[in-house]
């Protein structure tokens, strides 16, 4: 189990990435146990993922078959990704930093979605262009926050953070068709 104190480090971390402080690494703790506890940020966030796809309408017709696909979806989206990047970490020359930048990444998904939680109710909401052009705006700043984060965790420059963000949408995209294919019969 996670105490209150580990989840407020792991936050505290990320929301000093978040600011651009490369000092929030320090909070983070890659040791095993460290590591398999920075994925209860899942559970953290789960419950703003289920929000918004209750406003969005996703489950009026939902039954079974369709939750637990979603259900499945949500798990291996947080798994999938850092497996892959075991390898790529790996092949960078970077497998010694592969733990501290998966604790990083896990955390940091607390961070954006606490910002991006409200804008994007506030945009499903009040369906508007104005709320349209500020969940965008913020959106590729959370790429940037991720690009970030990569480049200090694995101490890879930006160029290639960026490519390690761009394999992680690409990759979060393609189990979403999936999962809605499987999820659509």
């Amino acid at each position: 189990m996670i105490t209150a104190d580990e989840i407020a480090r792991g936050i505290t971390g990320a929301w000093l990435l978040a600011k651009r402080n490369p000092a929030g690494i320090e909070w983070f703790d890659d040791s095993d146990d460290g590591f398999l506890k920075s994925f209860w940020a899942a559970v953290l966030v789960a419950p703003a993922f289920l929000g918004l796809d209750l406003l969005a309408g996703e489950f009026a017709d939902a039954g079974p078959r369709q939750l637990a696909v979603k259900l499945i979806a949500y798990v291996i989206d947080w798994t999938a990704f850092p497996l892959v990047m075991f390898y790529i970490a790996a092949t960078l020359g970077r497998g010694g930093q592969w733990a501290r930048y998966v604790v990083a990444y896990n955390w940091s998904a607390v961070v954006q979605v606490g910002i991006l939680f409200p804008v994007a109710v506030l945009a499903t909401l009040a369906p508007m262009a104005a709320t349209a052009l500020l969940a965008q705006a913020l959106t590729i700043l959370m790429l940037i926050y991720r690009a970030f984060v990569a480049h200090v965790a694995l101490k890879v420059n930006l160029g290639t953070a960026a490519g390690i963000v761009l394999l992680d949408v690409l990759l979060a995209g393609l189990l979403k068709n999936v999962a809605e294919r499987i999820a659509g019969g």
